[in-house]
């Protein structure tokens, strides 16, 4: 009898059990686990406090070289960001801890395509606010995905990684947002500049995307850093270059903080009232 009634405790437990693990598979996309593209994969972290319904703006982080997706669900400056503006964060893998950004014709572009694609199936999104940043390699990557996917993100946040021979590259998909920061000692990867030094040849290639005039519009003194931004281009689209004296690093602050801005501006230009001015959020753009 003891026998029976503990077989069938084991079959009920056993049977409770089995739905938890299925769900579990419904967005397998964290620390624990990723998510499947194909042959490659990407992670996903919604951010503290979500309501499961909610679309929610995207921050896509590609990881810098020999980093991978797991990377970014563990750093704290990314964590930050994503909670502090309520954002989903989705972070690809590169084949073989690295990215396909030097040329047009590349593997990763396709898969950034096909990983948002399946990270609408799994997340309610709001395709109007995708913005996409990275570090060193992964800033290049942002790069590039702006150039030749221009039309699946809003912006770019991207920090100490350009293209390079940017006077050689056109941007098919057109004009974008863009947020940069550099470091004037980058020996890693080196910030583009003019024979006379000057800093701004670092975003050429979108000052001439987006139709900006050769100077600034503003400049300003954020925190130490040198912030330089083309608010009247053209296109209708900003560009951001903020420069420091230090070396191949993300300033604290920087992607949350850049976020911000850009979620506020597109509150701003949709008529939607937000809780911080855009003056208020530049404010605090690179904490130190």
């Amino acid at each position: 009898m003891k026998s029976t009634v503990l077989f069938a405790f084991l079959f009920l437990f056993a049977g409770a059990s089995a739905p938890a693990a299925a769900s579990s598979k419904v967005m397998p996309c964290g620390l624990d686990a990723a998510c499947s593209v194909g042959e490659r994969v990407y992670r996903a972290k919604p951010p503290e406090g979500w309501d499961g319904k909610e679309p929610l703006p995207v921050l896509i982080h590609f990881h810098g070289w020999k980093r991978d997706s797991k990377h970014p669900l563990k750093n704290h400056k990314v964590l930050n960001a994503i909670n502090g503006n309520g954002a989903l964060l989705v972070a690809p893998e590169g084949l073989h801890r690295t990215w396909d950004f030097w040329e047009r014709d590349n593997r990763d572009v396709p898969f950034v395509r096909a990983v948002l694609e399946d990270v609408a199936k799994r997340y309610p999104i709001d395709g109007n606010r995708i913005y996409a940043t990275g570090f060193s390699y992964g800033s290049a990557m942002a790069w590039r995905v702006a150039c030749d996917a221009g039309d699946l993100i809003a912006g770019i946040l991207p920090a100490a990684g350009t293209l390079y021979r940017q006077d050689a590259i056109t941007c098919p998909t057109g004009p974008v947002n863009v947020m940069h920061v550099h470091g004037f000692k980058d020996n890693v990867m080196k910030m583009p500049r003019g024979q006379d030094g000057d800093p701004n040849v670092a975003v050429d290639l979108w000052r001439r995307t987006n139709l900006c005039a050769a100077g600034p519009d503003t400049s300003e003194t954020v925190n130490g850093h040198d912030c330089r931004t083309w608010s009247s281009c053209q296109s209708g689209k900003e560009v951001m270059l903020c420069v420091h004296d230090r070396g191949h690093i993300v300033p604290k602050g920087w992607i949350e903080n850049a976020l911000a801005i850009a979620l506020q501006r597109y509150r701003q230009n949709s008529g939607i009232h937000g809780s911080k001015s855009p003056e208020a959020a530049s404010s605090t753009a690179l904490a130190n």
